[in-house]
Order: C-alpha cells, then structure tokens, then sequence
C-alpha cells in the first residue's frame, strides 16, 4: 500500500517558532522540511488520525522569518506525500513577533559608576527595528544606536538577513555622586516599519559609583605643584605649544594638520606638537617646521600615574619657550591640564557634542575616570583661558563648566570653498567616467570612517525602502575598513541583495571626486559637532540631507537649504530621502544655492586660521 500523510493547516499566522500537527500511515517514517530546514518530528496520536495512521507533532528547530512558507512531508525514499503553506507573521492587533536579548544589564546586576550601559540584539517581525530606545526610572527616552554587528545572531539565525546587524546600545547618563548606590529600572522600547512597537519588561540594577582617594590625590597634586614652583627662563611670543590625542588620519587630526599649516606658514607661529599617538599627519607636520614630541598615552586609570604624568608633562612644558598651548579635544584633557599647571595660558578646542558621562564610559569602560581624575577633567574645563567650539549647540553644552566670556564658537571651514557651490557639468561627468557611474545614476553620498555613530548602517537599511520608490539609485558611502562594524555592514549588504544599490569604498585622503560626481549627500550620524562633510558638500553645490544634531542644525534649515531627520530613526531617515528625492532637480539646485549663500562667509579656512591667530596672540598679551 502506497504510503500517505497529511497535515493540519493552522488558521490563522503564526510565531517563528511553532508546531504543526498531522499523520502519517502506520508504519512509516517520513521527514519534513519547512522552507530549506528539516523539521523535527515525532509521533503524537491525539485520537482524531484517520483509521491506520500515526499522528505526528512538527516542531520547527530553529525560528523562521517572517513569510510565507511551504512545508512538505517526504516518505523515506524522498518522495513528496503532501504539502502546505504556513504563514509566520503577526495575527490581528497582536504585539508584532520578536526575537531579543538584552545582554546588559542583566536583572539584578550591579553596575559600577555613573553611566547605565544597554547592550543587546532585537529583530521585530523578522527585521532591524527603526528605532529603540531606553527608559531608565521613566526618565527621557534615550535613543539606542542601531544596526550594530551581531556575528552571533548572524549564526544562529542565517535566515534572518538582518540578524547580522541587529545588535543596539545605548548608555544613559546617571546623576549619581562618588560613593552612593542607586535602585534603578531599566526597559527598552522598540519600533519596527509597519510592524508597531514592543516594550519589554523591567530590568532592576543597583548603580554604584565608586567613592573617591581624595587624600592621596591631594597629597599628589600638592607634590605636582611644588615641583613646578621654580621659575621659567624667557619665552616666545609666537611659540604655541600644542597636546593632541593622535596624529592618525581623522577629522580632528586633519582639522588640527590644517590649521597648523596654516598658523605657520600664513601667521607666523613656531609650533610644538605634542601627542600620545603618532600617525602619517606626523610628516605633514615636520614638513611645515612643527616639532613633534611622542608621548606615552595619558595614564587616567589612577591617581599616581595620572599625576606622575601630569608632572612630566608640565616639566616638558616648561622646559620649551613656548608662550600659549592650545589643546585639541575633549579627551586630551591631560595636555590642558598639564599646560595649565605649567603656567601658560591655555586655549581647548572642544569637537566633541558628548554628555562627560557618556564621553568618560566610551573612552575609560564602564566605571570612567576615577573620582579625581575626574575632578581634574572638569576644573581644567573652568581653568582654561578660553574653550573654542565649531558650533554654538556644543558652547552652549558646556557653558555650565565655564563662563561664557571664556567660550567662543570659532566655525572651521574647508578648501572645497574653491568651487564656489558648484561643480561644473564638465567636472561632474569626468569624475563620473572615472569612479564607474553612469550618467543616468542618481548618486547618492555620504563621506565618514565607518563607525557606528555614523549611522551608516542605519541609511543602508533606508536605501532598501528607497531605491524600490527610485531604482536608478545608488549610495556610495566613502570611509570603509576592515573594522567589525564595517565587516558587518559589508555583509548585510550581501545578505539583504543591496550589492547592485550600495557601494562601500575604503577611506579616501581625497574623496573629492565623489562630491563631483554625486547629486545629493546623506549625513546620518547621531552625535556631530559641525560634520566637515556637510560643509564640502555645500562648496560642491550638493543639496544635504542629515540628521538634526548639533551643528547640522545649524547650517540647514529644513526644506529651504537641505532636509533634517531625527537621528538613529530608519523611518525618519527613509522619509527625508524620499523627500529629497521627490523634490524636482531644479528645486534641488535652489535649495543647494541656498546652503551655500547661508554657509559661503565663513566656508574659507583662512577666515579660522585668522581668528586662532588673533586668539593665541591676545593670550599671550593677557600674560604679559
């Protein structure tokens, strides 16, 4: 007798994990598979098998994304017995289907410091949510960066093409004091597109920030002090002293580069760069005359060592004729603090648009800096002669550490100027011949080093939505290395069939050919100052799409001289392209000629370079 079977069809969706139920005659042995996977199977006789079969229970081994899928019953010898569609998805107004963990914290856990960090993986109805956020003590939702890599996820689920990139974090802030504890909930809120949103429960922690050795850093700084009591010998005027945190390619080392070139050779300055890391900026500056001291990296992990090398620091300081430091970034703060304690009068530019908490747990792990290295962070902020910013959001930031006769906003500009906001179509179509892009290619662009604060990741996942409204389409995104998020995201390109769509190009030193070639740029980062790229966009004649953060806010206007999203939102990301790219060309042309006409008075670096010129000179004339 030929072998039968049969299966229950459910009535309605169903999860990523479920059972089936059907039967088999007596007898025999069959396997099922669901979509490409085999399916477990057991017997399981429930009364209601036709007379002379086996009943069977069908249970999926792994989750299935959602869809619809085929199921087939084959007999031992390969043949099909019968078949059905399931439909995996959501059944109603049900809370959509979910797979999560939320690694950290875990219920109970105990934390050390002043930073709750979230850190976990979701996929809602099969996909990357557009948006998470955390909720700690019904406090402000804080907006989780997303699209984060999951090698992990990508293992256990490889049918899921998102999984590789599902991961999200996020690290809220605490106003907690050294040496108290503090009960807190921790949940997490999620949106999917089209897919609704989901809240999970409640985690408890108990936060501790560690207390302070307030006496042996006082007895520390004391000794510091006394060491550095003797007088100096005479200086010069025109002598800058500068602490960086690096000399390798970034944007603020190449600002740095830029602006010392410009102090030289323009302003007169004899310089001397002192930096914890070296890097290939080094031979920029030694062909222009600057001197470059190397130094260990800054020992912030305990007192002694931080004021050991605060001391040596300072000693190297005074050891040179130099009149005015000027410090590069927030997290050289031992430079500032050195040169103050040095004696010289003392400028920091601050690029960073961080909350000090977060800014201390991204750069020194989960407790931070301890109690009095910090305190040392923030009274330099109060020390400092003058704190010099590229946008007034980030002034008005860190206006509480200072005053504001000690903070200016100083905008930097780029050498793209010499476009004038515009390409030429002559120019435009050589760049294209020579990157490979047809005429008819809407070119899509976004220049930065991959990183997660980027968000690229996150304008990948709006490109999948946008180029089926616009298929002529492509995104060239100008900053890829071998990192683990730009190996994720050059995979989940792979995976979500994006290959024909996106391009992922290594970190150029001269991307200009891709703002010539390019018809509108993306910034989609979540925490900017004043994006370099933004402003060489302008100079190119490019119309700007970006997130509203900080200085970004500053230069466009929504609908008049580019188009704003809120950052770390797929949603809202994908429909600020999609306005964009409905917007007629001639429409776009205005709204480009508009950010140029708004930005073009201060886009020339000469203008900046003047105004660091007359900042050091009036420093040293406070001095005496």
């Amino acid at each position: 007798m030929n072998a039968t079977a049969g299966l229950v069809r459910p009535g309605r969706p169903v999860g990523h994990l479920f059972e089936l139920r059907g039967w088999v005659t007596a007898g025999e042995t069959v396997t099922v598979h669901i979509g490409g996977s085999e399916a477990e199977v057991r017997r399981h006789d429930t009364g209601t098998e036709p007379p002379g079969t086996t009943g069977l229970l069908i249970r999926t081994k792994d989750p299935v994304p959602t869809g619809r899928h085929e199921v087939v019953v084959r007999a031992a010898n390969g043949d099909a017995l019968t078949g059905a569609v399931v439909e995996v998805g959501r059944f109603g107004d049900e809370e959509p289907l979910r797979l999560y963990e939320i690694d950290t914290p875990k219920h109970g856990d105990n934390p050390q410091g002043d930073v709750v960090f979230v850190r976990g993986w979701v996929l809602l109805d099969s996909r990357a949510p557009s948006l998470v956020e955390v909720l700690v003590d019904g406090g402000e939702p804080v907006r989780a960066r997303t699209r984060l890599p999951r090698p992990d996820v990508a293992d256990h689920l490889p049918d899921f093409p998102d999984a590789g990139v599902s991961g999200f974090e996020a690290r809220v802030p605490v106003d907690l004091p050294a040496g108290e504890d503090r009960a807190l909930s921790v949940r997490v809120r999620v949106r999917g597109e089209l897919a609704g949103e989901w809240t999970s429960e409640a985690r408890e922690v108990v936060l501790s920030n560690p207390a302070a050795e307030d006496a042996l850093a006082a007895r520390l700084a004391d000794r510091t002090r006394k060491a550095l009591a003797r007088p100096r010998g005479g200086t010069d005027p025109r002598h800058v002293l500068v602490f960086t945190h690096s000399l390798a390619v970034g944007g603020g080392q190449l600002w740095l580069q830029e602006l010392l070139d410009r102090l030289a050779t323009r302003h007169g300055w004899r310089i001397t760069v002192v930096t914890q890391l070296d890097g290939e900026l080094r031979a920029d500056c030694e062909a222009h005359g600057i001197d470059v001291h190397l130094t260990s990296p800054y020992r912030v992990h305990d007192v002694a060592s931080y004021e050991g090398h605060i001391a040596e620091l300072a000693q190297f300081a005074r050891g040179t004729d130099a009149s005015v430091a000027l410090v590069n970034t927030l997290g050289a703060f031992p430079g500032a603090d050195a040169a103050i304690r040095a004696g010289l009068p003392t400028a920091w530019v601050l690029h960073e648009s961080f909350d000090l908490n977060d800014f201390s747990y991204q750069n020194w792990g989960p407790a931070g800096l301890l109690p009095p290295v910090r305190e040392r962070w923030v009274s330099t902020l109060g020390e400092a002669d003058r704190l010099l910013f590229v946008a007034d959001a980030t002034r008005e930031m860190f206006l509480p550490f200072s005053s504001p006769a000690r903070c200016r906003t100083i905008r930097y500009g780029t050498p793209m100027v010499a476009y004038g906001g515009q390409v030429s179509e002559r120019d435009r179509r050589a760049a294209r011949r020579k990157l490979g892009i047809p005429e008819d290619t809407t070119l899509l662009l976004n220049v930065g080093v991959l990183e997660p604060r980027k968000g690229q990741g996150l304008l990948i996942s709006a490109m999948d939505r946008v180029r089926r409204a616009h298929p002529g389409i492509r995104l060239s995104i100008v900053g890829h290395h071998p990192s683990p998020y730009g190996l994720a995201l050059a995979e989940f390109t792979e995976r979500t069939g994006l290959r024909d769509w996106v391009d992922l190009v290594p970190i150029q030193r001269d991307p200009a050919p891709w703002f010539e070639a390019a018809d509108l740029f993306v910034n989609s980062s979540d925490v900017e100052s004043l994006p370099r790229s933004i402003l060489e966009a302008v100079c190119c004649g490019l119309p700007v799409v970006a997130s509203d953060v900080f200085g970004a806010r500053e230069m466009i206007a929504d609908g008049h001289s580019g188009w704003l999203f809120e950052p770390n939102d797929a949603d809202a990301l994908t429909v600020a392209l999609l306005r964009a790219l409905d917007t007629p060309a001639d429409r776009r042309r205005a709204i480009a000629a508009n950010a140029y006409e708004k930005l073009h008075g201060w886009l020339d670096p000469a203008g900046y370079a003047a105004e660091y010129n007359d900042v050091l000179t009036e420093l040293v004339k406070e001095r005496g």
